[in-house]
Order: structure tokens, then sequence, then C-alpha cells
């Protein structure tokens, strides 16, 4: 199974935001065990970027996007996502975009907290969390929350 994680779970766990970041590690565990792949889209790196680089140090920004390349696979969109993504009804393109590479990585879920997404994908997209409920509920897989030094951005 393959989970694509949106840019607010990299932010999440990145600044170990709470609630979230206690699923978005969770999720870790799950891959560390063989149980799924977790992909994002260099999009999602980028942004992420911008976003934390705002607020800490850039190379710290770094150093945490970049420990995260050792636990999740990055993907791409395509030139041909971009027109339908420009012709859509869908109010944030990125959004769009990040649907998109939904099906280029056959994911199963799309992570997020982005209310829009959970609304326009209503099959594909879940929270953390939902997910690891639904599969407690479908196969009775729990994880317990796992301390993984990959978030790079140390505030003191």
């Amino acid at each position: 199974m393959r989970l694509l994680l949106d840019t607010n779970v990299l932010i999440d766990h990145i600044e170990s935001r709470k609630p979230y970041c206690a699923a978005v590690r969770k999720l870790f565990v799950g891959q560390a065990l063989g149980d799924f792949q977790l992909w994002a889209c260099t999009q999602s790196f980028a942004d992420a970027y911008y976003i934390l680089s705002r607020n800490a140090p850039q190379a710290h920004v770094k150093s945490a996007l970049s420990n995260l390349l050792l636990l999740i696979k990055p993907c791409n969109t395509y030139a041909s996502d971009l027109d339908p993504a420009l012709k859509s009804d869908w109010p944030d393109i990125e959004d769009f975009m990040i649907a998109s590479c939904i099906k280029h990585v056959d994911a199963t879920y799309l992570i997020t907290r982005d209310k829009e997404m959970l609304k326009r994908l209503p099959h594909k997209a879940k929270t953390a969390s939902e997910f690891l409920d639904l599969l407690e509920a479908e196969k009775g897989i729990t994880y317990e929350e796992l301390r993984l030094d990959t978030r790079g951005m140390d505030k003191s």
C-alpha cells in the first residue's frame, strides 16, 4: 500500500504540531515495518520549505526536509497535469496537482488535514488519525508512537 503525504503532514512532523504529529510518527512506524510506503510530491517539499523558512533558519529547514527524504519517496506531477488543473473548478491549483500525484504513484490514500482535499476526495483522502483508525478496524493493526530524529529543527 502507498500513502501520499500532503504538505501539511510534512510540516506537522517537522514542527511537532500537536496533536497531529503523534499520528504522523505512527505512519513512519508502519513504513519501517513494511506495512506501506510513504510518498510526497516534490512540490510539497518546496512548499514546506517556503512556509517553514519564514520562522526558522533556512539551514535547519533544509536539514529537516533532507532527513525526511530518508523516509519518504518523492514523486512529481507532470506537464500534462497542469492544463486540467487550470481548467478545473478547484480553488487551489496546488491541491489539484497534489491530487494528481495520487494516480502517478498509485496511492491508496492521500494523508492530509486540508478540509477541502478531504471534501473533494472523500474515498481517497484521510487524516493520519483516520487512516490509522481504518487500519485498526480493517486489519487489527496498531502502532506505538516512535520518536525519530528527522525533524532537524531544534527550536533552541
